[in-house]
């Protein structure tokens, strides 16, 4: 058992070598300006198959040891999602997704950062958007419900400079969140709150595959930030109900037991 669970490490460590180099290569390709395809989707795609393959081999080594327990209470979490959800064993497969959610998101931020004429506090790309997403409230099926219309008039397109600054630094912060695994739940989490607001602003595009991509980040948030800063960073800060390392207060030193006194015996 434990030769079949190391030939699975060492496969899975060339997948993270090459998903992370291509994806560094990809991200270069792409603002360098250079439009020829560098094959990094169908690359991606590969690797998570096989990471993927490797993860659902790895879960038949582990499956006994994954088993509810009682003590897990009324409903307890099965072996299959305690293992893709909570152990470093899928911690590959989360990484190649990471990849690909990850520079997505950076990249779509840096095209904004490079266009302050457009992405500035000017707000032009921002009145532009609001503009077409306003067009898209009529009819008997309008693609932007009412309330969300309101939203955008009253309160994005009055601050349209603001909201341009938040849309453009958040990508970049979600992208870069997501790549380097900094509590990659939560950057993962505000991604699809983007994802959201796109949507409902009646604009598909690969909002709905990224924003499901992102779901499962945020569904595997204690694991798929492993092969990361997470690993470090998550048992440092811990949760509210179990303060990490940086947060707990040491125990104080025990002092060694006394030495029970005997009586002096009397003359």
């Amino acid at each position: 058992m434990s030769s079949q669970r190391s030939m699975t490490f060492w496969l899975s460590i060339p997948l993270v070598i090459i998903a992370g180099a291509w994806t560094v290569f990809h991200i270069i390709w792409n603002i360098a300006g250079q439009t020829a395809d560098d094959y990094w989707g169908i690359a991606l795609l590969i690797l998570f198959a096989l990471a993927l393959i490797l993860a659902f081999v790895q879960y038949a080594q582990e499956r006994s040891t994954l088993q509810p327990t009682p003590a897990e209470g009324r409903f307890p979490e099965p072996a299959i999602a305690k293992f893709f959800l909570g152990s470093t064993g899928a911690s590959e497969l989360w990484f190649v997704l990471r990849m690909s959610v990850g520079a997505q998101w950076f990249l779509a931020g840096w095209e904004k950062v490079i266009a302050p004429s457009v992405w500035g506090t000017s707000g032009v790309a921002i009145k532009g958007f609001v503009a077409g997403a306003l067009a898209q409230t009529s009819g008997a099926h309008a693609s932007v419900q009412g309330w969300y219309a309101w939203f955008l008039q009253h309160i994005v397109l009055p601050n349209a400079g603001f909201f341009s600054f938040i849309i453009t630094w958040g990508e970049v912060a979600v992208g870069l969140g997501v790549l380097f695994g900094v509590l990659t739940g939560i950057a993962a989490g505000f991604g699809v709150l983007m994802n959201l607001n796109y949507l409902l602003a009646g604009t598909v595009s690969i909002n709905p595959v990224l924003g499901m991509f992102g779901l499962f980040l945020v569904f595997s948030w204690r694991v798929c930030g492993w092969i990361g800063l997470d690993r470090v960073l998550l048992p440092a800060i811990g949760l509210p109900w179990k303060p990490g390392t940086w947060f707990h207060a040491p125990e104080p030193p025990r002092q060694a037991p006394r030495p029970p006194r005997t009586a002096v015996p009397s003359a």
